[in-house]
């Protein structure tokens, strides 16, 4: 599968190089292509490397890193999303650490939007099939081996109105080791989004670290 990166953060260079590990074809898109060039070599296989828009042509896949910008902004042909699959791993800035807090409250703070990101996602590119996944999660955890994944059972949860891309993304998710969770519909990212929250408050709030994470399991009944 041809699976176009854009942003090349901690997130976008965890799921490139995991993917391109797995056998896909790779385009990590950068701002600054030097970057992508960096990250595409540690992928120890081929992968490509190009700005923005060339991730958007060149994926049939789209993995959408970029919380700031949205692609009518970020991308000189949004258009390109149209047809295509497109992954928001995306949360709300932390108050108090992305950004000041306008109240100056001590601490860290959380604004869960609603719409969700996703959802604001998916209405500035209205021909993208959108799906919310790995948000839950820092990215040391999707660098963590396969085998090591699996054992612990860790969801990516998954909500999208086109059943179809959120399967091909449920793939991708258990390729690397997850399992993946049918959250249904993308009206539900506001809630994923507020799960990403609360795991955010334990990594950072709580002290927990950044393997902290999420595993829904269904106890057996008696």
């Amino acid at each position: 599968m041809r699976i176009g990166i854009v942003g090349t953060g901690n997130m976008g260079r965890a799921l490139g190089l995991g993917w391109a590990r797995a056998g896909h074809e790779v385009l990590f898109g950068s701002r600054d292509v030097k970057k992508a060039k960096a990250v595409a070599a540690d992928s120890f296989v081929s992968a490509q490397t190009g700005d923005f828009d060339a991730a958007a042509v060149f994926g049939d896949v789209i993995l959408y890193t970029i919380r700031d910008y949205f692609p009518s902004s970020a991308l000189k042909e949004p258009q390109a999303l149209s047809g295509k699959i497109v992954i928001d791993c995306n949360n709300s800035a932390i108050l108090g650490l992305d950004l000041p807090d306008p109240g100056n409250r001590p601490g860290i703070h959380f604004t869960t939007p609603i719409p969700s990101h996703a959802e604001e996602l998916a209405a500035d590119a209205p021909g993208a099939r959108v799906v919310k996944a790995f948000n839950t999660m820092a990215a040391q955890v999707i660098e963590l081996d396969r085998d090591e994944l699996m054992r612990r059972r860790v969801s990516v949860f998954l909500c999208s109105d086109d059943a179809q891309a959120k399967s091909v993304v449920k793939e991708l998710a258990e390729e690397l080791g997850f399992i993946g969770v049918d959250c249904g519909g993308l009206e539900r990212a506001q809630l994923v989004e507020g799960v990403g929250d609360f795991i955010r408050f334990q990594i950072i709030g709580m002290s927990l670290g950044p393997f902290a994470t999420i595993s829904v399991n269904v106890a057996p009944a008696r």
